[in-house]
């Protein structure tokens, strides 16, 4: 799974450049909204619906429903460090933007609309 999502990291933003220069920046967004109004139909098509099973030993507390994922400390260990990965994308993204356009000396990008 972290292989397909790091590759969609660096195969993404290609795509997405080609796209742009081949059909314009608009039609490209359109895509992209369309592509999640397809993700939106399959989800509601599966009708997978799934209710949480409760113990009625445990009383309803704020946390009932994260009771699962405190409980399990490789969860917490994964969660964590997702979380921390997430945030450091994050920081990065940022970064690139000064590191083309400072750093590198590349001016401001001219987007059609």
């Amino acid at each position: 799974m972290e292989m397909v999502r790091s590759l969609g990291m660096l195969a993404g933003p290609v795509a997405g450049g080609v796209l742009v220069g081949w059909i314009g920046s608009r039609n490209a967004l359109l895509a992209d909204a369309a592509s999640f109004a397809l993700l939106a139909l399959v989800v509601m098509a599966s009708r997978l619906r799934r209710k949480p099973q409760r113990d009625d030993q445990e009383e309803e507390t704020l946390f009932a429903d994260y009771l699962p994922l405190l409980r399990n400390r490789r969860l917490m260990v994964v969660t964590g460090a997702l979380s921390l990965e997430v945030f450091a994308t994050a920081i990065a993204d940022v970064a690139f933007v000064f590191l083309v356009m400072v750093t590198l000396g590349a001016g401001r990008p001219r987007l059609e609309c």
